[in-house]
């Protein structure tokens, strides 16, 4: 491995025949630097806009034709918290940004941009308004190469210190930022309107968000619902497709977050007054089905033995996906009346299985999420992140659909699927809208420059119904690719139908109020048609 080299010499040939090291010197001069905070959901959407040779040409913010530099953190699921771009300007496409210091023809700008996730939405939200300096990736010591790379692939190099404090620029959250009071703020300290009124705020997209299971308790959940004839009969054990999702309720999965069930016999397989709780059925039952990594097993071998405990992976305090699913199910943040999100976390150590509590493992980010939901299923000790200290165990998390893993699946919320066709039909409602945003000239440090003509550019591209449609492609599921949409206050749907290739939803939490003018979104607003579009029957 080779230690990272980084210099404040001007490089030159910075790109030329050395363009495929992954040890890349970078030039003050001529680099173009921007700090973005917020969403961990929307972690991979950013790498994928900025790197992805599937975005077209015209809207991708590196060149094509230069190398692109990944550097991650080293520490948790690589990269899931911290990392960082250092690429050339696509000058041809939405960025456009050749340095105004050097004469005309000089080769373009490079661009670095850092994406912090830790702390999720509402670190893209308040320290963005009060101009806080939070801790972003340092890849100026301890680096070192992963993997070259080449035209087609970032090289990787891995960074262990995440200790370089800079005001953010640029945020990005799931929700809009007046969302993050309450249960939702950072550090106990709310959001105000006064700090919102110093944001510029721009849409970005529809990010489609769904209720992800660990793949022991999906096949279980799966078998029991054949047995009751609310799946298919014809559907095998582990089917993956829309028809064979098993299904949860809006009113089951806001009692699994309120904190109402301690376990997952809670959940009754039958409607008579003696029906079994889903665990007990489950080790009652001798049927085999394929097992996890190949072979075949019976219903009862996935059940843990002994602990029906219901566990949760889920963000923490300050978390756009953890606001979106509290205001969705809960209606927390929106009235005085709703039940508020269990506080209650087992990394506190103070209740374990058994104490009659559910056992919620409070996460940091999404890749956290992934790696509880994962070492839960595998019965992994620490790994990715998280710490397992309850070995192979049933449970539910919270995940936009930018995750897929074959530990755990989706399952459908009241009997519908979280597909991009669902939202744009207006069936499916784990979605918001999420938002990029930065400080204006009331600010006492408004964006200028430079920097806010590459945050512009990023928004831009962001928001182009074409880049859903390419970064769409990225996110697999056998029940069909998530998890963008284009928002209608940008774009208009056609006959609001879904077409993948042009994937726009015609609803919105934004409402139009005349030829150019509308009420921002709000995700406690009921989603409704854009300025008189049309709905699918």
């Amino acid at each position: 491995m080779k230690k990272l080299a980084l210099g404040a010499a001007i490089a030159a040939a910075m790109f030329g025949a050395a363009a495929q090291a992954a040890i890349p010197t970078i030039d003050p001069a001529n680099t173009r630097v921007l700090y973005i905070s917020g969403a961990s959901a929307a972690a991979t959407f950013i790498d994928k806009l900025v790197t992805s040779t599937n975005v077209d040409p015209t809207d991708r913010i590196c060149d094509p034709s230069s190398q692109v530099y990944r550097f991650r953190d080293s520490a948790g699921p690589a990269g899931t918290d911290q990392f960082a771009i250092y690429c050339k300007a696509n000058n041809t496409g939405a960025v456009g940004v050749k340095n105004p210091n050097l004469p005309t023809g000089t080769a373009n700008a490079n661009l670095l941009i850092y994406k912090r996730n830790t702390g999720g939405s509402g670190n893209g939200v308040t320290p963005v308004a009060q101009a806080t300096p939070l801790a972003f990736l340092n890849i100026s010591t301890g680096c070192t190469e992963v993997s070259a790379g080449n035209l087609s692939t970032p090289a990787d190099i891995s960074c262990p210190n995440i200790n370089n404090n800079q005001i953010p620029d640029l945020g990005l959250s799931d929700v809009d930022p007046i969302q993050f009071k309450g249960n939702s703020a950072i550090n106990g300290v709310d959001i105000s309107a006064t700090d919102v009124a110093k944001l510029t705020v721009k849409a970005a997209s529809a990010l489609t968000f769904g209720a992800p299971v660990t793949w022991d308790l999906y096949r279980t959940l799966q078998a029991a619902q054949k047995s009751t004839n609310d799946l298919p009969v014809s559907c095998l054990i582990g089917d993956r497709t829309e028809a064979c999702m098993p299904n949860l309720t809006s009113a089951q999965i806001a009692s699994i977050h309120a904190g109402k069930w301690a376990d997952w016999n809670a959940l009754k397989v039958g409607d008579s007054a003696t029906a079994p709780g889903l665990h007990d059925w489950a080790l009652s039952q001798t049927t085999a089905v394929p097992a996890f990594g190949g072979g075949n097993v019976t219903i009862a071998d996935l059940a843990p033995a002994d602990a029906p405990f219901l566990h949760t992976c889920r963000r923490e305090v300050g978390s756009g996906t953890q606001a979106q699913s509290n205001i969705i199910f809960l209606g927390d943040g929106c009235t005085t009346a709703a039940l508020a999100l269990t506080p209650l976390d087992a990394t506190d150590g103070d209740f374990a299985e058994g104490d009659g509590i559910a056992i919620i493992h409070s996460n940091s980010s999404t890749g956290r999420v992934d790696a509880c939901l994962r070492n839960l299923q595998n019965g992994n000790s620490t790994v990715s992140g998280f710490t397992n200290d309850w070995g192979k165990r049933w449970a539910i998390g919270i995940l936009s659909l930018e995750k897929a893993n074959a530990a755990y699946e989706f399952v459908k919320v009241d009997g519908v699927a979280p597909t991009l066709a669902n939202v744009v039909e207006g069936k499916y409602k784990d979605w918001a809208e999420n938002t990029f945003q930065y400080r204006n000239n009331t600010s006492s440090a408004p964006l200028t420059g430079d920097k806010k003509t590459l945050a512009d550019a990023i928004i831009k591209s962001a928001g182009a119904p074409s880049v859903m449609a390419d970064l769409n492609g990225g996110f697999v599921h056998a029940f069909g690719n998530g998890a963008y949409l284009a928002v209608p206050s940008n774009f208009a749907s056609v006959n609001g139908r879904f077409d993948s290739a042009r994937p726009v939803t015609p609803y919105s939490h934004a409402v139009k109020t005349g030829a150019s003018s509308f009420a921002p979104a709000n995700a406690c607003r009921v989603p409704t048609i854009w300025g008189g579009g049309a709905g699918q029957l």
